[in-house]
């Protein structure tokens, strides 16, 4: 059989593979990118969760932020008024500790119907702002714990 060579003659550019510094690159581009939009959208969505305490040590710290607090209510500060037909306005006072109530915040709900749990000592966790001391409620933002719906209940005799 008879062998046979083939000869090139012609100038032939060899296309070089894309070097993996481009991918390297381009994938950090990649991943700064989706970083910095899930931080952004985590800061507008968080809250910050902070006692009646916390708040009094540091005031400025919750200054223009959404905040949840959380306190035992003072069944004595309760004060429901229909402003108008169309207006009404809740307020009552929390504190961390019944023992020891020093430091209470007061809360206002505007809008908010007057709810059947609200009484003295029930667990009270609010979201909305602080504004010169007072918390204003977010519109739907109150949320109640009775104490007395929660305790264990007696136990009975089991009949045999």
């Amino acid at each position: 059989m008879a062998e046979t060579t083939w000869v090139n003659n012609e100038k032939v550019l060899v296309e070089s593979r894309p070097s993996r510094l481009k991918f390297v690159i381009g994938g950090l581009f990649i991943v700064a990118a989706l970083g910095f939009l899930i931080f952004n959208a985590m800061q507008d969505t968080t809250q910050l969760y902070v006692t009646v305490q916390e708040y009094y040590a540091n005031p400025t710290k919750f200054a223009g932020k959404d905040v949840r607090i959380a306190g035992f209510v003072l069944g004595d500060s309760i004060q429901f008024t229909q402003v108008d037909a169309a207006t009404t306005r809740l307020e009552f006072a929390v504190v961390d500790d019944m023992a020891n109530p020093q430091q209470t915040m007061q809360i206002v709900a505007m809008n908010e119907p007057m709810p059947d749990l609200l009484q003295h000592e029930a667990q009270a966790l609010v979201e909305g702002h602080i504004e010169n001391g007072v918390f204003y409620a977010n519109q739907g933002g109150l949320l109640l714990k009775c104490p007395t719906r929660y305790e264990e209940a007696a136990q009975h005799p089991t009949d045999q």
